[in-house]
């Protein structure tokens, strides 16, 4: 590998583009010396700058400036500065010294005024690191000994002796390994960070992660026992819903039965109505009975207000103490106002006797619905007595039947009685033919139920004979109070007509008529001869009366027996319809069951999913849940007291879980992904972590193997050269080790071998001078290009830059030089700038830098083998 080109650009003095071209390999063997000259000033020297600022240099100082941008031309009288430097270095890499794949690697540096920088390889922007760890890896020196200056030469031996080790490192080729390890190292913080950053993260994140990992265990327990419940409850409830359906559908079936039964007897009914309307129709034209009735009654009506007024004319004309003189007014007005004060009173009573008949009255209609509810009772139980007596043999069940019918016969007789002494009469008979029933009943079991029933007939009788005695009571008060009310209106009556007397009184005594008794008289006999006439007219009604009663008896004959059938056929739609009372309840009750079941699996598994908060999705679900009860039969046995244990054990369950928040999944899905991130990430870093310290450590290893052998090399060859140089004398290089040091040393300390600095040591021939320092220019110089040299001769570096480097040499030692530069162009390619003539004999490409009035640098170049 070898410099083939480098360009300059508005570098420092070079304003205008200018190239350099070097000679390549000139043998498989020899790679040249190129000498570059010209007088002070002329702008040599910079392109030695050029070289090494390309290479990376970031020393400002050591470019011979004071700030980044002092390397662009800044301008002359006659030429304006640039905006931009560019120095682009052209090495040839066919033998793929460098692990890059070109033949050719072009390293180009660019700086702009403004500030702005930037690095290629191959026009491609890079980082300064990868340009620094190709060339390393290519035996390509920063700073130490691919550039070298005159000001280089004269500090290398007045630098510290940790200093003096970095060149060392270069020189030795562990350079590209400290990079590496360098890079290792940034690696191996950043992943120590990294990982403590992400061990804080998932200590934080880790409570919260069990918890949620609780919360979802439970959330899966709780998915697992709602399935399980959803199944058992759907087991439990469809057979259960099925039996109460079935009855319900049975009942229902069955009233449709009785109720066309029902329809047939009522039609038979309708037509003997319809029979008595045609009867009902025929005589009602004749109306002379009821016509003959009201006149007789308007007669008798007649006759005994004639006879009230005979009888007051009587009493006027018995007590005729007005026919003469003036009665007394003042007893007749004190005795108008006693009258009318009574009939005040009168008026009062006759209201709250009013008022307290209109209340009994509503009393007495309450007691009569109990009154009516027990009957139907009564017939209930009729129709339970004839169920216990349906599956009996036919002769015997239908004596059962027989005597149950004549017994329902009886209790509607008993209902329409209102007499208690009565009912308790007909209530002995019909317990002595319910005892003949149950004794002529087959099996205990129904008679027990007979007895029973009997029971509760009695209790029902009495409990009607106690309703009856509050009918009665209040049937009595009621007909008290009428009574009363009664008399009090005919007392009031009776005033009336006594204040009347008592007006007319007051009146004739004011006016003094003239009033004898033979008017009354007069009229007395007229009231007795219309009396008689009104008795004659009531004979003759009463003889017309009887003749039509014998034509109504014919009519009530026929229509009781009409009466008679439709009593009959109306028992019989009583019992039908006390069946499908019955029927009705019972069929109710199985609906009622069946709604309260529904309800209740309703609940039952909106319990179960609950966490649908929506209520459509509520409803939804338990419409599904009935009706997916309702599709499954589960005709199976299933013990519904287990199932409704074990039901009410996993809702135990539930309750002790508790509800869990739906978005707790959701949450906990995010956390985990994110916690076995943080974990993998854990894992990872801890895996480069200590990839990273084993690669530190095995750098480590290399570099302190490859320094202990370059050392040694460059120490047999620093002797070596210094003799040359010297012709004799002493020289050594001697490795300060610092112990305590190497112990401390850690993975993050920078990498020193336990060596804590080079020392040199020469002795010129003839002289006993050890240091260094003691040494004058010209030796100092020698001693520095011997060990340059020797670095060289150890591990070669493709190209090096010599920047009059032998300024301070005399001829003899510049020829000495220039012959050990000749020996060494078989490892390395130089570039000298110089103004020394022996190593120009040896240049193999001759370069001349002149600079003009512009203050601009321009080249000129001479192959020395042409000029041959």
């Amino acid at each position: 590998m070898h410099l083939e080109k480098l360009e300059i650009q508005g570098f420092k003095s070079f304003a205008l583009k200018s190239t350099l071209g070097f000679p390549g390999m000139l043998t498989k063997t020899m790679r040249g010396i190129t000498a570059i000259v010209g007088p002070n000033g002329s702008g040599k020297s910079n392109i030695a700058d050029a070289v090494r600022w390309a290479l990376g240099e970031q020393s400002v100082k050591l470019l011979r400036g004071k700030k980044g941008e002092d390397v662009i031309f800044s301008g002359t009288r006659q030429k304006g500065r640039l905006g931009m430097a560019q120095v682009s270095l052209f090495l040839n890499n066919e033998a793929k010294k460098a692990p890059i794949d070109y033949s050719q690697i072009v390293v180009t540096r660019r700086i702009f005024r403004d500030g702005a920088s930037e690095y290629l390889i191959n026009n491609a922007k890079a980082r300064l690191i990868d340009i620094q760890l190709l060339l390393a890896r290519a035996r390509f020196g920063q700073r130490s000994y691919s550039v070298i200056g005159q000001g280089i030469v004269e500090g290398f031996l007045n630098i510290t002796a940790s200093e003096r080790k970095e060149f060392f490192d270069e020189a030795t080729g562990v350079k590209q390994f400290q990079i590496k390890r360098g890079n290792a190292l940034v690696k191996l913080k950043t992943s120590y960070e990294n990982m403590n950053q992400a061990q804080m993260i998932l200590a934080e994140l880790e409570p919260r992660y069990k918890n949620l990992d609780k919360q979802v265990e439970k959330m899966r327990q709780k998915k697992e026992l709602e399935a399980n419940l959803e199944k058992l409850q759907i087991k439990y409830y469809s057979r259960i819903w099925h039996e109460i359906n079935d009855k319900f559908n049975e009942f229902n079936n069955k009233f449709n039965i009785l109720n066309k039964e029902k329809l047939i007897e009522s039609d038979k009914l309708e037509q003997i109505n319809q029979e008595l309307l045609v009867i009902e129709k025929k005589y009602e034209e004749n109306k002379e009975s009821d016509i003959a009735q009201n006149e007789l009654a308007a007669l008798q009506n007649k006759k005994n207000e004639l006879i009230r007024q005979i009888a007051k004319l009587d009493a006027r004309l018995e007590t005729s103490l007005e026919s003469k003189g003036k009665f007394d007014l003042s007893w007749l007005y004190n005795k108008k106002e006693e009258l009318k004060k009574e009939q005040v009173k009168i008026l009062n009573d006759i209201n709250a006797l009013g008022i307290l008949v209109k209340d009994e009255e509503k009393k007495l209609i309450n007691i009569k619905e109990e009154e009516k509810k027990i009957t139907q009772e009564i017939i209930q139980i009729n129709n339970q007595l004839q169920e216990l007596n349906f599956g009996k043999k036919k002769s015997k069940q239908q004596i059962v039947n027989n005597k149950l019918s004549n017994l329902l016969l009886k209790i509607i007789k008993i209902e329409a009685i209102s007499s208690i002494e009565e009912i308790k009469n007909n209530l002995c008979q019909f317990r002595k033919e319910i005892k003949e029933i149950i004794e002529s009943s087959e099996g205990r079991q129904e008679e027990e139920q007979i007895i029973q029933l009997q029971k509760n007939v009695k209790e029902l009788v009495s409990n009607k004979e106690q309703v009856l005695h509050k009918i009665n009571n209040i049937n009595i008060k009621i007909i008290s109070s009428q009574e009363r009310i009664k008399l009090t209106r005919e007392k009031n009556v009776q005033i009336k007509n006594e204040l009347i007397s008592i007006e007319e009184k007051i009146k004739n005594s004011e006016k003094k008529p003239d009033n004898s008794n033979n008017d009354l008289k007069i009229k007395l006999k007229q009231l007795n001869i219309e009396l008689e006439k009104i008795e004659i007219e009531i004979k003759i009604k009463k003889e017309k009366i009887n003749k039509n009663a014998l034509a109504e008896q014919e009519k009530r004959k026929f229509i009781f027996d009409k009466q008679k059938q439709a009593q009959v056929i109306q028992i019989n739609i009583n019992q039908i319809q006390n069946q499908i009372n019955t029927v009705k309840i019972n069929s109710t009750r199985y609906e009622t069951r069946l709604e309260d079941l529904e309800a209740e699996i309703r609940t039952a598994f909106n319990e179960v999913n609950q966490q649908f908060s929506e209520l459509e999705v509520e409803v939804s679900k338990n419409k599904a849940s009935l009706k997916l009860v309702k599709k499954n039969r589960y005709n199976e046995y299933i013990d519904t007291d287990k199932a409704i244990n074990s039901i009410g054990k996993i809702k135990r369950q539930l309750e002790f879980i508790g509800n869990i928040e739906p978005e707790v999944e959701k949450e906990y899905l995010e956390i985990k992904s994110r916690y076995n991130f943080l974990k993998s990430q854990i894992a990872d870093l801890s895996e480069t972590i200590k990839s990273l310290e084993k690669i530190i450590q095995n750098l480590d290893k290399t570099i302190k193997e490859k320094f202990d052998k370059g050392f040694n090399i460059i120490k047999e060859k620093f002797l070596h050269y210094f003799k040359i140089l010297f012709d004799g004398g002493e020289a050594e290089i001697v490795k300060l080790t610092d112990k305590n040091k190497e112990e401390q040393n850690g993975l993050f300390e920078k990498y020193n071998g336990g060596i804590a600095g080079i020392d040199i040591y020469a002795t010129p021939p003839g002289k006993k001078i050890q240091s260094v320092s003691m040494l004058s220019g010209g030796e100092r110089a020698l001693t520095a290009i011997a060990l340059i040299c020797a670095c060289l001769s150890s591990n070669p570096s493709p190209f090096v830059v010599l920047d009059e480097v032998d300024a301070a040499l005399d001829e003899s030692n510049s020829e000495r030089l220039a012959k050990i530069l000749d020996d060494l162009s078989h490892k390395t390619q130089f570039i000298a700038i110089t103004h020394n003539r022996a190593i120009m004999r040896r240049a193999n490409a001759l370069y001349g830098v002149t600079m003009e009035d512009n203050g601009v640098s321009k080249l000129l170049s001479i192959k020395l083998g042409d000029i041959k």
